[in-house]
């Protein structure tokens, strides 16, 4: 009994020197690149605060023993720790995969929740006078782990959706380093379910503990790399995509809904989009709803009306497809060009404008280029 307590002192210092050396990482990082997204920046300060808590909690631990005084003492002083540290966490992976949108529920749900642990420990606290609750700690216990469980449900399933709706909408490739945040986040997510069983039993502990704090340094570092490479459009982008899925909210229903555009207007903006196509404006991969408006000169909002009006399209779906008849006349008018010289031209990547291809024809550029140049018909491949 006195290895295994000599044994998690050691293991409590170290994650109070892991967890205030990410604390740094974080802070000293902001002074390196300034230059990232107002999302990215406030999720870096309550990553900082998240390591804050967490070194303050394993301080505790070794000042007053409470992990010494038995499981159920040191589990109480998990939860209250663990508990906003969850949060935060789960908060910070909810605003990098979904930008800056307001997430109601989730937060109701993180008070109710935290609202809900407290009271269970001053109900436990009156009436044992110490931190041995009996059964109140159980109790505490469910709600965490329920906590735990909708903190990681959550952020996923509205990770998924927006990620979807931005890949349907967008030819934006996805940043080598979203794929290692991706991995890390799984494997936090992992490590926390583990250590929310572990922390009732002590030896279990003394294994899950430093498996969570490895997952959360690969967290760190994935984040603290992503804002060297973070682009700037993200949020631009997520925002203007729900803005035309979802353009009727709360008081706007009624505006919205006022007269449809007149045939006048509607000619006017298509010969302006015309001639914005025949100067290849559409090569830029920078282009937004915003921005094509502006060199339009008419306002944003006219040019999403048209769109959904006329073409019956959002934004990034009509951009798409009009980049891909693009690339279609370019194929043909310059058969010796590359795929690379072909993509570059329309304002796609390489590798997206062969998804983009196949997608629309069932064939690749190649295919679709010999059946052309054959005078054949155009047919995709059966697949099996």
């Amino acid at each position: 009994m006195r290895e295994l307590s000599d044994i998690l002192l050691v293991m409590q210092a170290g994650s109070m020197g892991v967890s205030l050396t990410l604390l740094l990482v974080l802070v000293l990082s902001c002074l390196q690149k300034p230059d990232t997204t107002g999302t990215y920046e406030k999720v870096r300060w309550l990553l900082a605060l998240a390591m804050l808590l967490l070194g303050v909690h394993y301080l505790l631990q070794m000042w007053f023993g409470f992990r010494a005084q038995g499981d159920d003492v040191g589990t109480v002083v998990n939860i209250l720790f663990y508990s906003p540290v969850t949060y935060i966490m789960s908060y910070s992976i909810l605003r990098i995969g979904c930008g800056r949108g307001y997430h109601r529920k989730f937060l109701s749900a993180s008070v109710i929740s935290m609202v809900l642990i407290l009271c269970c420990f001053a109900y436990g606290y009156l009436r044992y006078g110490s931190l041995h609750m009996q059964e109140v700690l159980y109790v505490m216990g469910l709600i965490y782990l329920l906590t735990v469980v909708f903190f990681i449900v959550y952020p996923i399933k509205e990770i998924r959706r927006v990620r979807k709706m931005v890949n349907e909408e967008s030819e934006q490739e996805p940043i080598l380093y979203n794929l290692y945040m991706r991995t890390s986040v799984r494997l936090l997510y992992m490590a926390s379910i583990l250590v929310t069983f572990s922390i009732f039993y002590t030896p279990a502990l003394a294994i899950a503990g430093p498996l969570f704090l490895v997952t959360l340094v690969f967290y760190i570092i994935s984040f603290v790399a992503l804002g060297f490479n973070i682009r700037q459009v993200n949020d631009i982008l997520v925002e203007e995509t729900e803005e035309e899925v979802c353009p009727v909210r709360g008081n706007t229903a009624t505006e919205a809904a006022r007269a449809v555009m007149d045939d006048e207007l509607k000619a006017r903006i298509c010969g302006l989009i015309e001639g914005w196509r025949k100067s290849q404006g559409y090569a830029s991969v920078e282009i937004n709803s915003g921005t094509l408006a502006g060199r339009l000169n008419i306002p944003k909002r006219q040019l999403v009306q048209y769109l959904r009006e006329v073409e019956g399209k959002t934004f990034r779906i009509w951009l798409s497809a009009l980049r891909l008849e693009e690339a279609k006349r370019e194929i043909l008018e310059h058969p010796e060009y590359s795929n690379e010289a072909i993509a570059e031209s329309c304002g796609f990547s390489r590798s997206h404008l062969q998804v983009k291809f196949k997608e629309a024809t069932g064939l690749t550029i190649n295919e679709w280029r010999a059946d052309n140049a054959k005078g054949g018909p155009i047919t995709p491949k059966n697949k099996s």
